[in-house]
C-alpha cells in the first residue's frame, strides 16, 4: 500500500448536504402563510453523518464525495474539515450545484419532512476511486446514490475481506440490485421495505436490517429473526437518526459485539440525536452512549 495512504477504520463513500431546517409550529395548510418559529443551517446526508457518528464514538474515518463549486459546498468542506479522525477526500464539481434539503420541522412532535435535491454530477466517478484509498480501511459504508461508484468500491472491499454496509432508503437507478447484492450488511428505512426476509431472499446478504423509527428495528442474521425497540426520549427532530443509527451499527461492529448489543447501541445513539435539532445536532460520544445505557438497562 503506498506510503501517502493511512490505514482507517471505516470508509464511507456517498452523500454529504446542507440541510436548512425551518421549525414551525404546526404543519403548514395548502394554500396558507405560516410564520417559522426557527430557521437553521445545518449539515446531513446519509454518509457523511454516519462517518461523523464514528469519529464521535472514538473511530477514524475516510470520506470520499462530492460537492459543487458554490457556498453550499464550501460550507460543507469547512464542516467536514472541522472534525477530529475524519479524512476528507472531496471533488468539487465546477458545474453543478451541491447537494441540499430543506426540512420542515413540526415543534413539539419532532417529525420532519424533507424536501431534497441532488444534481446527478455529484455521483463520484468510479474512475476516480483508488483502490488503496478503500481497502485500507476495516469496513466500507455505503448508501445509494453512487450505485457506480459503490459498485467498484464494494468490489475491492469484498476481494480485500472487507465487509460493506449500506444505508438505503430508495432505489436509485437501474444498477441499485447489483450494487445490493455485493453487502453484507443492508440496512433499509421502512420507506424501502417491510419484510427482512423479501430482501435477504432477493439480494442474498447475510444480515438484513429494517429500521422503523419510533418502533424499533427488525434485524434478519443468517436466517434468524431479531426485533428490537427504539428507546423512548423526548424527541425534538428526528433528522438523521437512521443516520447515525448506521455510524453506530459500524462502530459495534468493529467492538465484535453481538448483533443484540450492536442494535441496542445504535438504538442509543440515535435516541440521543434525536433530542436535539438536525442531523448532526445531538450526536453523541462514546461516553453519552455509555452513560444513556446504564441509565436505561
Amino acid at each position: 500500500m503506498p506510503a501517502n495512504i493511512l490505514q482507517t477504520d471505516v470508509v464511507g463513500l456517498g452523500a454529504n448536504a446542507v440541510d436548512t431546517v425551518c421549525v414551525m409550529p404546526r404543519f403548514p395548510q395548502p394554500n396558507s402563510k405560516i410564520h417559522l418559529s426557527d430557521v437553521r443551517i445545518q449539515f446531513g446526508g446519509q454518509v457523511a453523518t454516519a462517518l461523523i457518528t464514528c469519529t464521535r464514538l472514538g473511530l477514524k474515518a475516510r470520506y470520499i464525495g462530492s460537492v459543487g463549486a458554490d457556498h453550499w459546498g464550501a460550507a460543507q468542506l469547512a464542516s467536514l474539515g472541522s472534525e477530529k479522525n475524519l479524512e476528507v477526500q472531496v471533488r468539487e464539481v465546477e458545474v453543478a450545484t451541491s447537494q441540499f434539503s430543506v426540512i420542515l420541522l413540526d415543534e413539539g412532535v419532532g417529525e420532519r419532512t424533507i424536501l431534497a435535491r441532488r444534481d446527478p454530477r455529484m455521483n463520484y466517478p468510479p474512475g476516480l476511486l483508488r483502490r488503496e484509498m478503500i481497502v485500507a480501511g476495516r469496513v466500507l459504508l455505503l448508501d445509494s446514490y453512487d450505485s457506480e461508484g459503490g459498485i467498484q468500491a464494494a468490489t475491492w472491499a469484498r476481494e480485500a475481506g472487507m465487509p460493506v454496509v449500506i444505508d438505503i432508503d430508495s432505489m436509485q437507478d437501474e444498477l441499485t440490485p447489483r450494487l445490493l447484492r455485493l453487502v453484507d450488511y443492508l440496512i433499509a428505512s421502512s420507506d424501502f421495505a417491510q419484510d427482512p426476509h423479501e430482501l435477504a431472499d432477493r439480494y442474498g446478504c447475510p444480515v438484513v436490517g429494517i429500521t422503523r423509527g419510533a418502533e424499533g428495528a427488525v434485524f434478519l442474521d443468517h436466517g434468524r429473526l431479531l426485533e428490537s425497540r427504539a428507546f423512548k426520549v423526548p424527541v425534538v427532530d428526528t433528522t438523521g437518526a437512521g443516520d447515525v443509527f448506521h455510524g453506530a451499527f459500524i462502530y459495534g461492529l468493529l467492538q465484535k459485539r453481538s448483533l443484540e448489543e450492536v442494535i441496542r447501541f445504535s438504538h442509543a445513539a440515535a435516541a440521543l440525536n434525536c433530542m436535539h435539532i438536525g442531523a448532526r445536532g445531538g450526536i453523541p460520544t462514546l461516553v453519552d452512549v455509555r452513560s444513556f445505557l446504564q441509565e436505561h438497562r
